[in-house]
């Protein structure tokens, strides 16, 4: 019986101290992981592909979902000669449908920067390529060189998801 007083007691001391602590009116500390859920979304086959592929061969972007350390981003390519870097971002790609290419690593010189570390244009020396296929994955570390193109008489498209370091 006497563990349960001293029980009680601790209970109602901590509990008093817990109040006490309380500023009425001020507000209250933000939770952990206080972004705002997205909700459930579902896209057809058909509703995705008129989104990422439009007539003309051009290079199509849509992110889909966009926050502050990361993003998520659907790409269709056509011929493409402008080589990019990310000084602070990874790059997790996969490829969904088509046929293209990589070329990563080298120098990319005469680039310009388009702000924060982000390495546009100017040719990229010195790389190695990779032709990609439906299924391939690849991990894009922050300022690598790198150039994705569709192969002549193709397009690609692939899935990014973009994770901020």
């Amino acid at each position: 019986m006497r563990h349960w007083g001293f029980l009680a007691g601790a209970m109602l001391a901590t509990l008093s101290l817990a109040a006490s602590a309380q500023t009425p009116g001020a507000p209250a500390a933000p939770a952990p992981h206080a972004t705002q859920f997205e909700p459930f979304v579902y896209q057809p086959a058909a509703e995705v592909a008129a989104m990422t592929h439009k007539p003309g061969g051009k290079t199509v972007s849509v992110i889909t979902s966009d926050h502050e350390t990361y993003y998520i981003e659907y790409v269709t390519r056509g011929i493409n000669t402008a080589p990019e870097a990310h000084g602070h971002w990874y790059d997790y790609i996969h490829v969904l449908d088509g046929e293209g290419s990589i070329t990563y690593g080298g120098t990319q010189e005469g680039a310009t920067d388009a702000g924060q570390q982000e390495m546009r244009g100017g040719k990229l020396v010195g790389g190695k390529t990779i032709i990609l296929h439906p299924g391939d994955r690849l991990v894009v570390p922050p300022g690598l060189p790198h150039l994705f193109t569709a192969t002549p008489g193709n397009s690609f498209t692939y899935l990014i998801f973009k994770q901020r370091v």
